[in-house]
């Protein structure tokens, strides 16, 4: 992974940046007849394009792997979206930052599962997806490099929220 002085941190397109992801898994998308679920509008982040592409590919990529019902009929359902950090007692911004997150209908996750998700390596059991457990590890280093942080809020049989925070563009 480059430094983070060796690449040009700027404002955004969140827009475009989503498309592009979303185009690349245009096929896996098309396969599972996932519906993908996109806001009208995006807030302009601080950010490095091309890794922050690379955070909802990877967001994306696992809401449809583990996303929906295969067993009972049920496609992936992939909701993406954001919300503006604000401190509640004053509703100014807290620390400029906003949450961007991707929200799936999986079986969801316990909170043992939540608590190891981003150790690199790490694997739910799941054999019909394919990979090393190490995508959320590096999501994590990406997002950590450009001042945010990543988490998930899950409930078993709700589904699961999959965040990363970015300065305010």
């Amino acid at each position: 992974m480059r430094k983070l002085e060796e690449v040009k941190v700027g404002p955004l397109d969140m827009a475009n940046i989503v498309n592009e992801a979303t185009q690349r898994l245009s096929n896996v998308i098309e396969e599972l007849d996932a519906e993908i679920i996109l806001p009208e509008t995006w807030p302009v982040a601080s950010g490095y394009g091309p890794w922050v592409e690379e955070v909802w590919v990877n967001y994306i990529s696992n809401a449809l792997n583990y996303g929906g019902r295969p067993k009972d009929g049920m496609p992936p359902r992939i909701e993406l979206g954001f919300d503006e950090l604000a401190d509640l007692q004053t509703c100014e911004p807290a620390n400029p930052h906003i949450r961007f997150w991707v929200r799936d209908n999986g079986l969801g996750l316990t909170p043992g599962q939540q608590e190891c998700l981003f150790t690199p390596l790490t694997r739910l059991g799941e054999t019909r997806v394919k990979g090393y457990g190490l995508g959320l590890s590096i999501v994590q280093r990406v997002v950590e490099k450009l001042g945010g942080q990543v988490g998930v809020e899950s409930e078993v049989g709700q589904g699961s929220l999959f965040f990363f925070t970015l300065p305010l563009g």
